[in-house]
């Protein structure tokens, strides 16, 4: 062979996505595969300086791709947040809260990820409950979508900038936050740095070899270009601007797929609607567990469309968080008439639908007619336990439909929405294979579900080509499994680990 290798991984059992659908080895050349299929085959791209290993039977899968995560709000909440997760009374609230302010000493306390839906008083803390600290005080529900405040915070933020009933009860939701956030203290540059490299890597080593990595601010991007500047990042990131950040984006000449194979420009992420759990998604029909109240749209139908046709001329992708089934369908109408009026297939755009969590027959069937991506989080099945209450069980069908949107062939990308749910590609794959004793029929197969979450992320960020796949000419990123999750018992799942993960061959 004219060609040799840096790197030979032989005596492993690849799940390729390629063809053939399973090899034995694999040679890689600068950052790509340059041979897949047998040990023999792949021994002889062997030269001098050539780097062997053997896999000892190993299972293998292509790097996994999480198509929606917040990564530096999963490094900041890590470094700097009280963790309110797993919390089952607000005495547990307020009992961590105590010491992680013992631990800080901050001007504020800042708290996340709590879920009234598993606190033994099924409410949200309130405002007099959090006045027992001497600081403001802000605790976000792990949706973010949700913030309970003390006196202190509203005092800072304005209690007249604020609605009456949060000023009473210290909740505020959507798009009444933005008074407290603007008060609160913003992490340095330093800090920033640092949860981005924290978060990266705790990506990297559960198999995620790229993140769609959602961003809210300037200095959020900033952080991440130091990172890759300076060659420290530990993960491939396609990068999803806040709408906000549109005109600074557009003054720089950014546009979707500008960067370079470690940093890229991804879609503009707009909001349609709130979340499940705050009880703000919008929806067609009330909520069945709070007659008379279906969630907030937090735009017009002119509006979304205005906001969808001024990325989409400027050359980028968009992804619209919409969760209830109005929402869905609003971002489905804005998406279908920007199509139109430029004349473009979404094939050649891949405009995104994210969370896209309660659907309808019709929404499917215009969803896969228009090719509209849909960027999905199983984890949602079992940690939303609740959302069959929420939605009642005739609409619960329509609940996260896995299997109806690959039957439908809606393009689909997996991804875990961290920290809202755990950055934990095991414990995703775990949950689209099992769900709920509800919706046993939406079940996909891990073969399945790896194709979604390492090819469909692939696709949806127009890297087909490149990445999601073990094959010759693609990007050398892998995982090596501590078993075989193809046939292990599925209860197993969630205790595999990735004890090589490669990224460029690296």
């Amino acid at each position: 062979m004219n060609q040799k290798a840096s790197l030979i991984i032989t005596n492993g059992k690849f799940f390729t996505l390629s063809d053939p659908q399973w090899a034995s080895a694999v040679a890689i050349k600068d950052g790509r595969f340059l041979y897949v299929g047998t040990n023999d085959g792949a021994r002889e791209y062997s030269g001098k300086s050539t780097e062997h290993i053997d896999l000892q039977g190993k299972t293998v899968i292509p790097g996994l791709i999480d198509s929606h995560a917040h990564l530096m709000y999963y490094g900041r909440n890590r470094l700097m947040r009280a963790d309110l997760g797993g919390c089952h009374t607000i005495a547990e609230i307020l009992d961590r809260l105590q010491k992680h302010d013992a631990l800080r000493r901050g001007e504020w306390i800042l708290g996340w990820g709590f879920d009234q839906e598993m606190l033994a008083e099924r409410r949200f803390p309130t405002r007099q409950e959090l006045d027992r600290f001497d600081k403001p005080v802000v605790i976000t529900r792990l949706c973010g979508h949700a913030c309970v405040v003390n006196s202190k915070a509203i005092e800072l933020a304005g209690p007249e900038r604020l609605p009456k009933e949060g000023v009473k009860t210290g909740l505020l939701t959507e798009n009444d936050m933005s008074p407290i956030w603007e008060v609160m203290p913003t992490p340095s540059l330093d800090e920033m740095v640092e949860a981005a490299k924290l978060a990266c890597a705790s990506a990297r080593s559960t198999g995620i070899t790229t993140v769609h990595c959602l961003v809210s601010s300037q200095q959020e991007l900033d952080a991440l270009r130091l990172l890759h500047e300076k060659r420290e990042l530990p993960v491939r990131l396609y990068v999803l601007p806040a709408y906000d950040m549109l005109d600074s984006m557009l003054q720089a000449g950014l546009k979707t797929g500008d960067g370079d194979s470690m940093l890229r420009m991804g879609a503009i992420k707009i909001f349609a609607d709130g979340s499940m759990g705050a009880r703000t998604a919008a929806l067609c029909e009330d909520f069945a567990d709070d007659p008379g109240n279906k969630g907030i749209l937090l735009h017009s139908d002119e509006e979304l469309t205005q906001m969808v046709r001024r990325a989409h001329n400027a050359g980028w992708q968009v992804a619209i968080h919409a969760i209830g089934d109005r929402a869905v369908g609003q971002a489905v109408g804005a998406i279908e008439t920007v199509l139109r009026e430029s004349g473009q297939d979404n094939r050649l755009r891949r405009h995104r639908i994210e969370h896209a969590s309660l659907l309808s027959e019709d929404l499917v069937k215009r969803m896969s007619s228009l090719h509209i991506l849909a960027s999905v989080q199983p984890q949602f099945v079992i940690t939303d336990f609740w959302t069959i209450e929420r939605v009642g069980p005739e609409r619960y069908r329509w609940a996260y439909p896995f299997r109806t949107l690959l039957d439908a062939e809606i393009p689909v990308s997996f991804g875990s929405d961290s920290p809202v749910e755990k950055l934990d590609a095991f414990e995703l794959i775990y949950r689209a294979v099992t769900r709920d004793p509800y919706s046993k029929s939406e079940c996909l197969t891990v073969e399945e579900t790896v194709k979604v979450y390492a090819a469909g992320g692939a696709y949806a960020s127009f890297q087909e080509n490149k990445l999601g796949r073990i094959g010759p000419g693609m990007f050398a990123d892998l995982a090596a499994l501590d078993r075989d999750i193809f046939t292990i018992p599925t209860c197993e799942i969630p205790m595999c680990r990735a004890e090589k993960v490669l990224i460029g061959g690296n």
